[in-house]
């Protein structure tokens, strides 16, 4: 009875360490397939959310925009790129973080933090919905300008992000008030960033814009260059006697 029962274990033996070997694999896929989103999450605790707050909502400065919100941040690249070389006055992580942090902590921004969708947006009503709650301050060319009353100045959009704008519209720094979605809906705040886009880089009809400043001044160099242009004209007449 004995040998029998000592057989009977010793075949189960290989059952077991296959089963416990299976065990293991599957334990370190689920570490494998957790460890990027808990270490960049780590990441981010430690280095990112004094500036840009804990759910990525941003932290409100006086002057600049200096912790923006990372909550309309889907480009996961972009993110990677700034973290890796900086921003602004966002200092460089990429002689700080090995590339497999900034990787975690990108993908954790943009997979868990980024909450506000930018999709669905018309470019006609973002231009209306723009110069009713944005243009008295940032100017229709979105260009900024001085807020007398609280003694600063409207940050320019020309070169900001889909993310950051959307974040601000959202998040409110400094003096501006922030737009919830109960004032400004998803939909809509896609189509102000659509044309904020849109203004920043305009379809090109020929000829040199002139930075964009408007008709008024195409207008007064255009009269400058007639006006040229008929001295030309009335020199030569006289046979450039005067």
């Amino acid at each position: 009875m004995r040998p029998f029962l000592r057989s009977a274990s010793l075949t189960r033996l290989p059952c077991i360490a296959f089963l416990a070997t299976v065990l293991i694999a599957h334990c370190l896929v689920a570490e494998q397939t957790a460890t990027p989103s808990a270490s960049g999450k780590l990441v981010y605790a430690a280095r990112c959310a004094v500036c840009h707050g804990d759910q990525g909502q941003g932290i409100s400065a006086r002057v600049t925009i200096a912790g923006p919100s990372l909550q309309a941040e889907h480009d996961i690249n972009a993110v990677i790129a700034t973290v890796r070389e900086g921003r602004g006055v966002m200092p460089t992580f990429g002689r700080i973080l090995d590339e497999q942090d900034i990787e975690n902590v990108s993908h954790y921004v943009t997979a868990a933090l980024a909450t506000i969708p930018l999709t669905g947006g018309n470019l006609s009503e973002g231009g209306i919905l723009f110069r009713t709650h944005c243009a008295a301050c940032h100017r229709t060319a979105v260009r900024g300008g001085a807020l007398v009353l609280v003694q600063t100045n409207a940050p320019a959009l020309n070169n900001e992000s889909a993310a950051v704008i959307a974040g601000a519209i959202r998040w409110g720094p400094g003096p501006m008030p922030s737009f919830p979605p109960a004032i400004i809906s998803d939909q809509q705040l896609a189509s102000i960033v659509d044309y904020v886009q849109f203004v920043q880089h305009p379809p090109h009809p020929g000829g040199d814009p002139l930075h964009w400043y408007g008709p008024v001044v195409e207008g007064l160099v255009a009269c400058a260059i007639v006006c040229v242009l008929a001295t030309l004209a009335m020199w030569i007449e006289k046979g450039g006697n005067g």
